[in-house]
């Protein structure tokens, strides 16, 4: 098996598309209200008292907890015009090869996978590894993440659960971040993305 790893924020898009898609499905607002209550918490994490995974964490909950999940996925179903809009061009063709090679491509991605599944279903994506989210047996989303962050090491778990002979396939791995180094450290290619 041949397989390329790809990050999304920064590295298929231009911008990080959880603030993107936060203003797009509850306005603008909305989302500068979740950024006020969230306030201490958000410049914790920026002074590295507070860690990326706890901020995301809280501001999610601020923002969707106790809002219908079915709105949600078809939040990400219409946001999909919108990461249109944001593509890094060079890494699509990118993708593009590896498809047209028979690779198969996975997006691995912090970002909660509802946002991302329509984009990738369109443009062949094999499978998306993110941030899951909690939503109870009414159908409301509760604010808590089901898995860990898909950040830095949890990239490297998320893939080797879903791939438990990675090690053996030949595969590429395409990141921005230092939340990606890890998913670039355990692939035959790791592409470090400008």
């Amino acid at each position: 098996m041949k397989v390329a790893f790809f990050d999304f924020d920064g590295t298929i898009t231009k911008h990080d598309t959880f603030i993107k898609f936060a203003k797009f499905s509850l306005g603008k607002k909305n989302f500068y209200s979740a950024i006020v209550k969230n306030s201490l918490h958000l410049a914790m994490w920026k002074l590295g008292l507070f860690s990326n995974s706890k901020a995301k964490q809280r501001l999610f909950s601020t923002l969707y907890k106790g809002k219908e999940y079915e709105w949600f996925k078809a939040s990400g179903i219409k946001f999909k015009e919108i990461i249109d809009s944001d593509l890094r061009p060079d890494v699509i063709n990118k993708i593009r090869q590896h498809k047209a090679d028979g690779h198969a491509v996975v997006i691995v991605s912090a970002s909660i996978p509802e946002w991302i599944y329509p984009w990738a279903s369109a443009n062949g994506v094999d499978a998306v590894i993110g941030t899951e989210i909690e939503i109870d047996n009414r159908g409301i989303i509760t604010g808590e993440f089901l898995t860990p962050n898909c950040y830095g090491e949890e990239k490297v778990n998320r893939i080797r659960a879903m791939y438990p002979d990675v090690e053996d396939c030949e595969s590429w791995g395409y990141g921005d971040s230092a939340g990606d180094r890890q998913m670039l450290g355990m692939v035959n290619h790791a592409i470090l993305m400008e």
